[in-house]
C-alpha cells in the first residue's frame, strides 16, 4: 500500500466531511452574479455524486489536474487517479444516501475564469446506521474549461476527535 493510500485509510471517517460542496452559495456582492449559479450547480452536482457514492459523478466535476486537500500531513491527493483513490476511501465514511450538509457562512469571488468559494457549517450522516455529526470548513477554486465550471482544488478541514463510543 502506498504512503497516500494508508494516510487515507486511516482518516476514512473524517474524509468523507469534502462532500459539503453542493450547498455552497458563495456571494460576491450585495449584486446578484449569474455566473455564480453555474458554480452552485457544480457544487450540487459534486455534492449529489458524493452523497450517492457515484464514483464517476464525482470525477466529472474535477479539472484533469485538480488536487484535494484535507486537514492532516500527507492529506493531498491530485489527478484523477489520486482522487478516485481518496474518494473510494470517503465512500467508506458513510453510508450511501445518508449525508446533510448545513452552512452558517458562505463567501466567493468570480472572474470570467476562475473562481473561489469558502464555506463553513456542519455535516450530519449515517455510518452503519450509526449517526454523526462535526462541524466543517471548505475552500475551493473553480476554473472554467471548454466553457464549463469545474473544480480546480478543494481544501477541507474539520475539528474531530478519536471516534467517542
Amino acid at each position: 500500500m502506498k504512503r497516500r493510500e494508508a494516510i487515507v485509510a486511516a482518516i476514512t471517517s473524517v474524509a468523507a466531511t469534502v462532500s459539503v460542496a453542493g450547498a455552497a452559495d458563495a456571494e460576491t456582492s450585495k449584486e446578484a452574479n449569474p455566473e455564480l449559479d453555474q458554480i452552485r450547480a457544480l457544487l450540487k452536482a459534486h455534492d449529489e455524486a458524493f452523497t450517492n457514492q457515484d464514483m464517476n459523478g464525482v470525477l466529472a466535476c474535477f479539472t484533469e489536474k485538480a488536487a484535494v486537500m484535507g486537514s492532516g500531513p500527507g492529506e493531498i491527493w491530485s489527478g484523477p487517479d489520486e482522487i478516485k483513490v481518496a474518494y473510494q476511501h470517503f465512500f467508506e465514511g458513510f453510508d450511501k444516501g445518508e449525508q446533510k450538509f448545513e452552512y452558517e457562512f458562505r463567501i466567493g469571488g468570480l472572474t470570467s475564469e476562475m473562481g473561489w468559494m469558502m464555506t463553513s457549517g456542519n455535516v450530519e450522516g449515517k455510518k452503519g446506521g450509526k449517526e454523526f455529526a462535526y462541524p466543517l470548513n471548505l475552500s475551493l477554486t473553480v476554473a472554467k474549461t471548454e466553457g464549463k465550471w469545474l473544480v480546480a482544488a478543494m481544501h477541507f478541514s474539520t475539528l474531530t476527535g478519536p471516534a467517542s463510543q
